[in-house]
């Protein structure tokens, strides 16, 4: 399949400085202690064309770098790095016009005036024909439910139909590959249902790439394909949202409900208990031991009403994650 990102040994250092304010130092506001910072460590990864890709870590880890190097704005310092076959920072005009960036904390509408009247902007900037705006702006408004929006100022929307708003703005030129930076951040659940399914219906229609940062779990159980996480700059983790479960694969979730009341602390079953009241149980398991008699017995119980075995939530897998990482550094 076609490679829409490839990246190669991406390196990018800032220079920054450490205020010597309390430690006793005369005119400590003027005497600072500079040091530099790796942003990214040899970063190296590859996105196919259509995928749904997820890049993670923690704030401070890389990923907003990492995204203005891809779109242009930011040179590294090493490595390389192509993007639809062209090297970002040095065709990023070329580049603009094939790509689209949607932003959690920018936008590029205009407070005073009606979304449609930045929409009518971005139709002549990309010189984009009257009847496929027509038709991808009445696609997008359908979709996103802003037929009694996009004719209103800007600064009379909520945050959640400014934020559709910008991301129509940022794809009526139909990209090829759009990046996201948080751009959820702060939207109500029927705002983010609905931006979630025109990601998903553009995927499906006009295999558009999604490349995109959050902290949001429902958001990468609703959509993450292929799972990318950087931490201090370098690349942890990179591959399928089941790969990383399987990472702690071992690990199931048996949630039982029984007839009638258990005892505090009963049936362990050599697992952790999650959860539990009077007549339910949840553990977390090593799944070898779902086949042993204890377990066996305890399922095939006359008290027990029901059973249920699961895979590890993502959000726990992350949260795992990055707890030992913590614990390496």
């Amino acid at each position: 399949m076609e490679e829409v990102i490839s990246v190669d040994g991406l390196e990018k250092n800032f220079k920054t400085y450490e205020s010597q304010s309390g430690k006793g130092i005369f005119l400590a506001s003027l005497r600072r202690k500079y040091y530099t910072k790796k942003a990214l460590r040899k970063v190296s990864f590859k996105v196919k064309k259509g995928e749904m890709v997820m890049l993670l870590g923690e704030n401070g880890s890389g990923k907003s770098t990492l995204i203005k190097i891809l779109t242009g704005i930011v040179h590294p310092d090493g490595g390389d790095a192509k993007v639809l076959g062209m090297t970002p920072w040095e065709n990023r005009i070329k580049l603009a016009w094939n790509y689209g960036m949607v932003s959690g904390a920018h936008n590029q509408l205009f407070w005073n005036l009606p979304a449609i009247d930045t929409f009518e902007y971005i139709r002549g900037l990309y010189e984009i024909k009257q009847e496929d705006f027509d038709e991808r702006l009445s696609y997008f408004i359908n979709i996103l439910n802003l037929e009694d929006v996009y004719r209103k100022q800007i600064r009379t929307l909520s945050l959640g139909e400014r934020m559709k708003c910008n991301f129509v703005a940022s794809v009526l030129h139909l990209p090829k590959v759009v990046f996201m930076d948080e751009a959820t951040i702060g939207m109500d659940l029927s705002s983010v249902i609905s931006l979630r399914q025109a990601l998903l219906d553009m995927q499906k229609r006009h295999g558009t790439t999604f490349f995109m940062t959050t902290h949001i779990v429902d958001e990468i159980k609703a959509l993450a394909e292929h799972v990318i996480i950087i931490d201090k700059g370098s690349i942890v983790f990179d591959g399928s949202k089941k790969e990383l479960q399987r990472f702690f694969g071992k690990k199931k979730y048996l949630e039982v409900h029984f007839k009638n009341k258990i005892g505090k602390g009963e049936y362990p079953l050599g697992g952790k208990i999650v959860d539990q009241n009077d007549t339910y149980l949840k553990i977390e398991i090593d799944a070898a031991r779902l086949k042993n008699k204890r377990t066996v017995a305890l399922l095939n119980s006359e008290n027990v009403f029901d059973y249920n075995v699961s895979e590890a939530d993502i959000g726990h897998v992350l949260a795992r994650f990055y707890g030992m990482r913590r614990k390496r550094r």
